[in-house]
């Protein structure tokens, strides 16, 4: 009969019942002595006559006051009240596992969440030389703040791995040992030696997490047949369906399952321990383990609220078990790397030839301009390849080579010029098409699938050359085709030259797939040995790059990730990785005119520098991973003192009067008026216009706007009140980089290659032949008539500005800008002056790198 409300065991005072199982009545109970609300588990009359059953409700208690640990149930006490045995342990506020998984499989998130704890738990049982035996969801309980709690062990036992005093002990706890051919546990969750009755230990544990991590993950239950005996029998003899069928899991999941489910037991996981390192591991999350979890207050109104909740909660504890989670995949040795290049230089394209032993890369190694090298398994020097400065793209199957002649460098690694195949045992390269960026060879050794930038206004993949599979407004990159020939990978970036943006798999009908999304950085990209897989390195800030897979249904994991960024460049389909270790660090320097003695005010990832009109305020954003995936925006005074952050987003312009700024939110693009001084930042937004750059005209108050309507390309006339944009009366963009005249009216502009004068009222043009093509116009002078040009050197490692006269074609070498550092690692980016040529300010990158090779990369 249960026992009423009121009745007193002990110190305890029985307020509710709260549920029943196989193993006692369970109820609500006051803690009189400490003024706590407590669960409270005894053996009904019936049972407790049981000399067996009694036995193992003991060795429950004294089992579980063994562990103390954050995620197992905490005993409070034991005792007994005429011939009425009790257990009492902390009240628990939530719901069992079972109970949460009735409404369907779980997040991979959330399951790694539980998991890991769980894994914790059954770890420090395991370390107490202590096996549950009943491992499933309906001894798992989650709490309400999220912690996992292990319950009843009544099936519990010690292993022998005990002095023999302990051993003697143990036994004597657990006079239900199992003898050979006594079989306890749960069907569904049953080790095959469980199934047999034969010796288990901590590995037992372990296949039981395997089925409850696939029910967990796929709702639906590893063995479940329709009788016991048949899913005992499905046990010894079966696998479970491929996961993969049932829920979109990661690769590395479906490794950890099959491996856990393994019949015999030296085939699985060894110890809990290296499952719960392999689950943090994997998921980069770290465990909850704190204080235990917050009972039910005794003030709480509502007896049927909190006995609802408690009634799931003891539920659990009267079902009882352990739960082990691993999402990593299988145990095996830490990636190991063979350096295989030793110049120093910058790394650009690398790839393994067909013979698996030779690799062709691009780079400038020792301070020379960007060329071709080989390295062969007999000769492990960097020996040129002969081909007079074309840089590499692509290998086929049959050694020939897909090179750029003439490169011209773009951005980030990224080279433009002319596509053109050539032997790689030598032989002059035979030129094919222009204005390439991209290009790798197909399976069958003969077609190429091309990216080129034709037109300004768009990027455009042809799979073959001449069939258009694909056109963007953002800049495509890292272009790979599939081992079977039917589909293209490659990086989009919405905003270039920013190297932000997502993972695109597009197949040879032209349907795009997005696999992956939100990268902060990109660069570098293969398919995996299986070709199942695109690996890629990203990063979600700043420019530490991990290697990362995705499949083409968009499962994501992480390959590798070390303390220094490791770029993918090639994979074979026998498993040899090539990779790219590097070092980037950014400078910012200003300049004034005339001097020797520049001024180096550089701070974290600082690029993309603007001037105000009088020198005095510096406006930059800091990439670094400090600053986030959103990136910040700095505004530092010319005299040296520390900057000032003044906004997220890309710091794109200041106003002439030095009071705004302009920045842009690389997520949302939205543009924002930023005041440098006191007041209110005014958020500009229009429905269908995406914000990519914006320039102030010279009244301070109206403002050119670089943005994608509809997803096209246009310019437009805003102002800072955030009135309607007003479209440019031409089709397109204009050239973002010197900005509007002091007419208010001009710009600069590119036709057909040509630089031209654009009139932002009636879109007339007029060419200026004082600019040549491969030179940019970065600011107008104080007039209309004068404008600054830079031009870089072919290493890009200084810049010299001139100061050019539009009608006569006159220029006067204004400034050479070049780092004072001799590194022929430098890059110079793009540079900023005053409209008087006195401060000038520009940003430079730092880059070393060296190739790995890798043959356990997985």
């Amino acid at each position: 009969m249960p026992l009423l409300s009121g009745t007193r065991l002990g110190p305890y005072e029985i307020l509710a019942p709260l549920g029943a199982g196989g193993m006692g009545e369970v109820y609500r109970a006051r803690d009189t002595r400490l003024g706590r609300d407590v669960a409270l588990k005894i053996l009904p009359e019936s049972i407790s006559r049981d000399a067996d059953r009694l036995h193992r409700f003991q060795q429950e208690a004294r089992t579980i006051a063994a562990l103390d640990h954050p995620n197992i149930l905490a005993i409070h006490d034991i005792g007994e009240e005429k011939g009425s045995p009790f257990i009492v342990s902390e009240l628990l506020e939530g719901e069992s596992l079972r109970a949460e998984l009735e409404s369907g499989a779980l997040s991979q998130r959330k399951a790694a969440e539980y998991a890991i704890q769980i894994a914790h738990g059954l770890s420090a049982a395991h370390d107490k030389d202590i096996i549950h035996r009943d491992l499933k969801p309906e001894n798992i309980f989650i709490t309400r703040d999220g912690r996992v709690k292990v319950l009843d062990f009544g099936l519990a036992k010690f292993t022998a791995n005990r002095s023999s005093n302990e051993a003697g002990s143990a036994r004597t706890a657990t006079t239900l040992a199992t003898e050979a051919g006594v079989v306890l546990g749960t069907a569904g969750y049953m080790a095959p030696e469980q199934v047999r009755g034969t010796e288990v230990d901590s590995r037992t544990d372990i296949f039981a997490f395997g089925a409850t991590l696939y029910e967990m993950l796929s709702g639906q239950r590893a063995f479940r047949r329709d009788t016991a005996a048949e899913t005992m029998t499905a046990i010894l003899k079966e696998d479970p369906p491929e996961i993969m069928q049932l829920a979109p899991v990661a690769p590395g999941m479906e490794r950890i399952i099959r491996r856990c489910l393994e019949k015999q037991p030296e085939q699985r996981f060894q110890s809990a321990k290296d499952l719960a390192f392999a689950l943090e591991a994997l998921s980069g999350a770290t465990t909850r383990t704190g204080a235990s979890t917050a009972m039910v207050s005794s003030h709480t109104p509502g007896w049927r609220r909190w006995t609802a909740i408690a009634a799931a909660a003891v539920l659990g504890f009267a079902a009882g078990g352990f739960l082990l989670w691993y999402l990593r995949p299988d145990p095996r040795p830490a990636a190991a790397f063979k350096q295989v290049s030793f110049d120093n230089g910058t790394i650009f394209r690398a790839r393994i030839a067909p013979d698996g032993k030779t690799i062709a890369y691009s780079a400038r190694l020792n301070g020379g301009a960007i060329d071709t090298y080989v390295i062969r398994q007999d000769y492990p020097g960097s020996v040129a390849a002969g081909l007079h400065g074309a840089a590499l793209l692509s290998i086929s199957k049959d050694g020939q080579l897909a090179v750029l002649t003439h490169p011209k460098f773009f951005a980030h690694r990224v080279w433009s010029g002319t596509l053109a195949t050539a032997p790689m045992n030598g032989g002059a390269p035979r030129e094919i098409l222009e204005n390439v960026f991209e290009a790798d060879w197909a399976p069958n050794g003969s077609d190429l699938a091309v990216i080129d930038h034709s037109t300004p206004q768009s990027w455009r993949l042809e799979y073959p050359i001449g069939r258009i599979l694909l056109q963007d407004p953002g800049w495509l990159s890292d272009l790979r085709l599939s081992p079977d020939g039917e589909h293209v990978a490659m990086f989009r970036h919405p905003n270039p030259p920013d190297d932000r943006g997502d993972v695109l798999v597009v197949d040879k009908s032209g349907q795009v797939h997005v696999v992956s999304s939100g990268w902060e950085s990109l660069a570098g990209l293969a398919w995996s040995p299986s070709g199942k897989e695109l690996w890629f390195s990203a990063t979600e800030s700043g420019e530490d790059y991990c290697i990362r897979a995705v499949t083409l249904s968009g499962l994501q994991r992480v390959v590798y990730c070390g303390t220094a960024p490791t770029r993918i460049l090639d994979v074979t389909p026998s498993g040899t990785s090539l990779v790219a270790g590097e070092h980037n660090t950014f400078g910012m320097i200003l300049v004034e005119h005339g001097s020797t003695a520049p001024r180096d005010i550089s701070w974290l990832g600082a690029v993309f520098p603007r001037l105000a009109r009088d020198g005095n305020g510096i406006l930059f954003t800091d990439v670094s991973s400090v600053a986030g995936n959103n990136y910040t925006v700095y505004l530092r005074k010319n005299d040296g003192s520390a900057p000032v952050l003044i906004s997220s987003g890309m710091g794109v312009d200041l106003s002439p009067d030095g009071k705004w700024a302009l920045t842009v939110d690389v997520k949302d693009t939205n543009l924002t008026v930023v005041p440098v001084g006191p007041g209110e930042a005014r958020v500009l937004r229009w429905d269908g216009i995406q914000t990519r750059w914006a320039r102030w005209f010279p009244d301070a108050h109206h403002i050119l706007l670089y943005a994608d309507q509809s997803g096209q390309p246009r310019t437009f006339v805003t102002d800072a009140g955030g009135s309607a944009p007003t479209p440019v009366p031409v089709q397109n963009f204009v050239t973002e980089e010197a900005g509007v005249a002091a007419d208010g009216d001009t710009t600069f502009d590119q036709r057909n290659g040509e630089w031209v004068l654009l009139s932002l009222k009636d879109g007339s043009t007029k060419p200026v032949a004082a600019i040549r093509p491969d030179e940019t116009p970065i600011s107008w002078a104080e007039d209309s008539r004068h404008a600054f040009v830079e031009v870089p050197d072919s290493l890009n490692t200084s810049v010299s500005i001139y100061k050019v006269e539009l009608n006569s074609g006159r220029r006067e070498l204004w400034q050479v800008i070049r780092p004072s550092l001799t590194n022929f690692n430098i890059a110079v980016e793009k540079a900023a002056i005053t409209p008087d040529g006195h401060w000038m300010v520009y940003a430079y990158r730092f880059n070393a790198g060296q190739l790995y090779r890798s043959t356990n990369l997985r």
